[in-house]
């Protein structure tokens, strides 16, 4: 059982570039600190393990920066195999406190430079060397930003600071401890400091042979982290590369087991690289292997139970089942899948545009964010892989899109609707035995059906779902409608005729009744008093009545049509239509509800029916 203050002694720690990076969210920084708050003196705190691996002398020969300090001061170099997370937010701590120091300051009797030197990064002013005690690898993003960004360091070059989820949770933990540090006194920091580095201690384990590294990797967690099977894979893939007996002459083990973590590199690159939504691993790793080799919708986890029990085992490689060029097949086209990956789910992001050339492709691909990939997501992956025409992925999404919405959310047809079929699709699809053209036309089917096929698309179901929004006390029809947003946003960009209208998605977010659902003031009740209560609920719940709106008007409810008019005409597309009308009364609300439903029969390529069905769909059929 060691403690912080031996652990660097004359040590040198670097997290590999095939581990994830810092991944502590404010729970697991709340309760480390909590730890360290209710920690008494004189006491010691078991923390957990930290498993490191000796770095061999080929591979810290490449480490320029820190040669002099392994070479010339006998800093052992170490990589870090488990306890990555607690190592870094113990740094990240030991920074805040220390560099809130004044230069004449001292902790336990040292001074902020010597502090400094043990625990954050040692220099040598005349030859101009220095050396991060703690740090990644030297091509993970993380760790420029841990030097320019959280240790503040400016090392005068060039290099772009790239920004990750990891990156983030790194400044997130800086901002939390600096908080808390900067409301401790002088010797609340000193005790701080101690508890730390002395009363903290781990079992502190050098693994010594290959074998156990990946052991320890793959059974261990991290607290409050559990390993995501991606990240268990990565490290079966890594053993496996050293249980192969011959390999060719000009590809060794060391060369797969280079290219797992190059690209296990490129796929935490891109999970990771929208900081605001890190995409989750094993969603990815999952429909991958759907698209790769097989969908089985009666066993739970039925991929990992595939990947680490019957595909990926030592059984395998030993009795030449499983050869080094299929593992190397497969991890070539899942690092190519991530970035189809990224693209599906960042539409938005700028490298999205650079990966596709095409904002078309990507407009759509906002919309199917927007009500979800349902099935689709491993099929699509699969498209964007093969396919190299872009107005084909277009005509893809444009399908899927109609899909979810007309299946889904119109026709609210069960959850695994086509879900057997389309995963089986994905599978045929990136073997090449179906072309993404006949896909197309397959969706299609399934929607809308032919000559002999209703298809899932139906509106009596339609109907009879509403139906029950405007019998029910506590709803007020469509403006109970789940996907009305989803819906009305269509119909906002077709009024505004903007391609690239849609960044104000999550700005727009109320419906908004022009009609009110209560309508108590007399300018409202004049127009409908002729009305039945059950018919005035018609009228303020159907479509032509709900209009979608940035900010919520307050007094809305409140005010007669002539009033609301005057904020309509500076407001959404859907609210300028509405200050068009001269009168807002039955026949309005008939009309524009009318407008829509044309409108969702063009937009989707639909039949409604003629006008006596649109109103009965709208629920006015009781005006004449």
């Amino acid at each position: 059982m060691e403690n912080i203050n031996n652990i660097f002694n004359n040590k040198l720690f670097r997290i590999p570039d095939y581990q994830r990076g810092y991944s502590w969210e404010k729970s697991h920084l709340e309760d480390f600190w909590q730890d360290l708050i209710n920690l008494q003196k004189k006491r010691i705190h078991y923390t957990g393990m930290i498993s490191v691996e000796s770095v061999k002398s080929s591979e810290f020969s490449k480490w320029k920066d820190d040669k002099w300090l392994i070479d010339g001061k006998k800093y052992e170099p170490f990589f870090i195999v488990d306890g990555q997370q607690r190592l870094t937010s113990i740094i990240i701590l030991l920074w805040v406190i220390v560099n809130d120091l004044g230069h004449e300051e001292e902790l336990s009797y040292s001074s902020k430079s010597e502090l400094i030197d043990k625990y954050i990064f040692t220099e040598n002013d005349k030859k101009g060397f220095k050396s991060y005690l703690f740090g990644y690898h030297k091509d993970n993003p993380s760790y420029e930003y841990l030097k320019r960004e959280i240790f503040e360091q400016n090392d005068n070059t060039n290099r772009p600071i790239i920004e990750t989820v990891y990156t983030n949770n790194l400044l997130n933990a800086k901002r939390f401890f600096t908080e808390r540090v900067r409301k401790l006194g002088r010797k609340e920091k000193e005790i701080l400091y101690n508890k730390i580095t002395q009363q903290l201690k781990f079992d502190f384990k050098v693994l010594e042979e290959e074998l156990d590294i990946f052991i320890v990797f793959e059974t261990m967690n991290n607290r409050g982290k559990p390993l995501s099977n991606l990240e268990k894979l990565k490290n079966r893939l890594i053993y496996l590369s050293t249980q192969f007996k011959d390999l060719d002459d000009d590809y060794s083990k060391e060369d797969l087991r280079d290219d797992i973590n190059e690209h296990w590199k490129t796929i935490y690159k891109y999970l990771g690289l929208n900081k605001d939504k890190r995409l989750e691993d094993d969603a990815f790793l999952q429909s991958h292997w759907i698209m790769y080799y097989r969908y089985e919708r009666r066993e739970p986890e039925f991929y990992a139970k595939d990947i680490f029990d019957r595909y990926f085992t030592s059984a395998n490689v030993l009795d030449g089942t499983l050869k080094y060029l299929e593992i190397k097949k497969y991890i070539e086209s899942i690092s190519e899948a991530v970035k189809q990956w990224f693209v599906m789910y960042n539409p938005s992001h700028p490298h999205a545009l650079e990966l596709t050339q095409s904002k078309e492709l990507l407009f759509w691909l906002k919309k199917q964010n927007r009500i979800g990939f349902k099935a689709f997501a491993p099929l699509i992956m699969g498209a964007f892989l093969i396919e190299k025409d872009n107005n084909v992925k277009i005509e893809l999404i444009k399908s899927t899109e109609s899909y979810v919405f007309l299946i889904f959310d119109v026709s609210f047809r069960r959850s695994n609707t086509g879900t057997y079929h389309f995963n089986a699709k994905a599978n045929e699809l990136f073997k090449g035995e179906v072309s993404t053209e006949q896909l197309i036309k397959d969706i299609k089917y399934w929607v809308y059906g032919n000559d002999e096929y209703h298809g899932y698309f139906d509106t009596v179901n339609f109907y009879s779902f509403m139906k029950d929004l405007f019998v029910q006390d506590k709803t007020n029809g469509y403006a109970d409608w789940k996907y009305l947003k989803y819906f009305l946003y269509e119909y906002e960009l077709y009024l505004s005729n903007q391609f690239e209208a849609d960044e104000n998605w999550n700005k727009m977010s109320v419906i908004e009744a022009v009609l009110p659902h209560r309508a108590l003031k007399n300018c409202w009740r004049e127009h409908f008093h002729n009305f039945k209560q059950h018919e005035k609920k018609k009228l303020s719940g159907s479509l032509g009545n709900l209009i979608l709106t940035q900010t919520k008007n307050r007094f809305a409810d409140e005010k007669c049509f002539d009033d609301k008019k005057l904020y309509f005409n500076d407001g959404s597309f859907n609210e300028e239509e509405i200050a068009q009308y001269e009168n807002w009364d039955e026949k309005s609300i008939l009309h524009r509800g009318l407008k829509i439903l044309d409108f969702m029969e063009s937009r989707w390529n639909i039949e409604i029916g003629d006008e006596e069905e649109k109103k009965k769909l709208l629920f006015l059929d009781f005006l004449n």
